[in-house]
């Protein structure tokens, strides 16, 4: 049902359109009447308060609050005149997202001959698991960690293949400066669950068997709850999680003991890998995706040059969260508590907003054509992201940049991150120009980013994401509205209006460029420079076994090994690359200067390269 762009501010007019959309929500309780002389501080107040508050259950995907946030956008939209962007002539752009997994039957663990153990009290699935049954002999891989690197290999004395391994959760504590290994809560990539999953594959193993012999939150803390494991890429192996007591008293009965073990790696922060004499086990698991429907919102401001109206700028942000941080949250204490996302990223969408009114409003349009996105299920994988740039508001041929607001609320000193701006030749120069004529300081990034821009960048659109940096609070119950710098969110408000003007008005093309992804190796490692760097860029909408690229950085090592828009990575170096987890995994393991070989399949065919990587400049 189309809506037309001649609607007036009135909430009675406001009321019939969101009728007309069928998003039946009590819109008395919503601050839309506000008078065109407010500020910009006070209205994003208005929007950051609402969409973090305690009514909002932290916009997770899976909650009540998404769709009141949907909502209240979509109603903004039509407040301001702006022309629809969805589907049918509506705001919303559907589509669905894994939420989390049920545990369908049969799946079971059993324990050499004794009583299969109970399912959610003695044990869980791992959300990641494949769905499948092994029956195999047991060994015991100590944390399951390999880092050849620093010559530490849990499973070198042992042979995994054809097995069930039972891994330690956590890493060995760090015993000096120079060790991989981090503290409780700053674990590095080796503690990560499916690093430990992939390499026990990558090992041979048939199934996992995780234990917790540190449990933060007394025995309940020992278990994680199989949604809370979820991951967009499955393994191909089973994996599980078991409670500590009967896998000790198992063991104990095999002459192996967990503590023993434990304590002689944590103690010399080397291996003590070993068989379970006689020990075999069973495990199948059968797990279901729980999928559910989910909505960008989407809206246009039509350019107003005759020529340069067909062409487009895309300005976006992220406005879902995670929920009750069941999935996602810091600290697994605060699991059930309403995580608000204050930062996160109502601040990027009360931002969105503002530009809206501020562009919907003046005298003098910009020139190309406006297209206002608020996209959903970014938490999950940038999946509101990837679905526009394939079900675009407008051909994406035509879209000349997009710019990206997430985590905009928390400037400090006048500094703002920018990533992308050297994704177009032209961006430094326009971003810089703005900043200084308000006194900000633009921080530039050598790398793409981590956001929603990533999709557009993907598709070879020059994009930008503004960012005010990462705090405490960070995907936890902390990050509340009232912490935001609303001062310092007006200034970006304006340096997002200084900047989009510059891009919808100019008649000079952008000259788009290849940035490297920071969301490899490199974004969870402490390695800071020293850390391999290969600059290839991932497509994030590709559904490929292995890595699909997008495209690779102009002279970086993958452009030098050969490497190009298409290909497929399915090994790096010993490393199969099954998803882009194994891709980092496989590069935070070595180091600047090292040649590896890459198997890439280009046009289904297998082709062997050689790249040197090198330091992150």
């Amino acid at each position: 049902m189309g809506i037309s762009n001649r609607c007036n501010s009135t909430r009675a007019r406001v009321a019939g359109l969101l009728v007309c959309l069928g998003l039946l929500f009590a819109i008395s309780a919503w601050p839309l009447d506000i008078p065109s002389s407010t500020s910009s501080v006070e209205v994003l107040k208005t929007h950051a308060h609402f969409l973090a508050s305690d009514k909002l259950t932290g916009r997770g995907v899976d909650t009540p609050g998404i769709g009141l946030a949907r909502d209240y956008i979509a109603a903004d939209f039509a407040k301001l005149g702006l022309q629809p962007g969805g589907d049918n002539g509506s705001y919303l752009q559907s589509f669905e997202v894994a939420t989390g997994v049920r545990v369908k039957q049969p799946t079971s663990l059993t324990l050499g001959n004794q009583p299969a153990l109970t399912l959610n009290q003695d044990w869980t699935p791992l959300g990641f698991s494949v769905s499948k049954k092994v029956e195999a002999p047991v060994v015991f891989a100590g944390y399951g960690i390999t880092a050849k690197e620093y010559g530490y290999d849990d499973y070198e004395s042992v042979d995994a293949k054809g097995k069930i391994v039972i891994v330690l959760r956590y890493e060995p504590p760090p015993k000096h400066a120079n060790s991989p290994f981090r503290r409780y809560p700053n674990h590095s990539v080796h503690a990560a669950l499916r690093t430990k999953a992939n390499n026990a594959r990558d090992h041979g193993a048939l199934g996992m068997i995780l234990v917790d012999l540190y449990p933060q939150d007394d025995a309940k803390g020992e278990l994680i709850p199989t949604t809370n494991s979820l991951s967009r890429a499955r393994t191909s192996l089973v994996a599980a999680q078991a409670r500590r007591a009967p896998i000790e008293k198992w063991l104990d009965g095999h002459g192996v003991s967990l503590t023993e073990l434990r304590d002689k790696i944590d103690h010399a922060e080397t291996p003590a890998s070993t068989e379970v004499p006689a020990g075999k086990a069973t495990l199948e698991v059968n797990l279901e995706e729980i999928r559910q429907p989910t909505e960008n919102v989407v809206a246009l401001l039509p350019g107003s040059d005759p020529r340069l109206k067909n062409e487009s700028v895309v300005i976006g942000a992220h406005y879902d969260h995670i929920g009750f941080g069941h999935y996602g949250t810091r600290k697994s204490s605060t699991e059930g508590e309403v995580h608000h996302g204050a930062d996160d990223n109502a601040s990027g969408t009360a931002v969105l907003l503002e530009v809206a009114r501020r562009l919907s409003r003046t005298d003098i349009k910009p020139a190309r054509t406006i297209v206002f996105a608020a996209f959903s299920a970014e938490e999950l994988g940038l999946f509101g992201s990837r679905h526009y740039v394939n079900h675009p508001a407008v051909p994406l041929s035509s879209t000349k940049a997009m710019i990206n607001l997430d985590m905009v609320g928390r400037l400090r000193d006048g500094r703002v991150t920018v990533f992308g701006t050297r994704s177009a030749e032209e961006f430094s120069g326009i971003v810089k120009s703005g900043a200084t004529e308000l006194g900000l300081e633009i921080s530039e990034s050598d790398g793409i980013g981590r956001s929603d821009h990533m999709s557009f960048h993907g598709k070879k659109i020059p994009a930008l994401h503004f960012f005010t940096g990462v705090h405490s609070d960070y995907h936890g119950p902390g990050d509340t509205w009232d912490k935001l710098n609303l001062e310092g969110m007006a200034k970006i408000t304006e340096l997002v209006l200084s900047t989009v003007r510059s891009i919808a008005n100019t008649n000079a093309p952008l000259n788009f460029v290849s940035l490297p992804s920071r969301s490899g190796a490199q974004a969870i490692s402490e390695g800071g420079a020293s850390t391999a760097y290969l600059g290839t860029i991932p497509d994030y909408s590709a559904a490929a076994e292995g890595v699909r690229l997008a495209g690779v950085s102009a002279g970086s090592p993958a452009a030098l090994a050969g490497l190009r828009e298409g290909d497929v990575i399915v090994m790096l170096a010993e490393t199969r690359v099954h998803n882009l987890e194994d891709l980092m995994f496989a590069l935070g393991r070595r180091k600047p200067g090292d040649e590896v070989e890459i198997v890439v399949l280009r046009e289904t065919q297998p082709l062997k390269l050689k790249a040197v990587l090198r330091a992150r400049a």
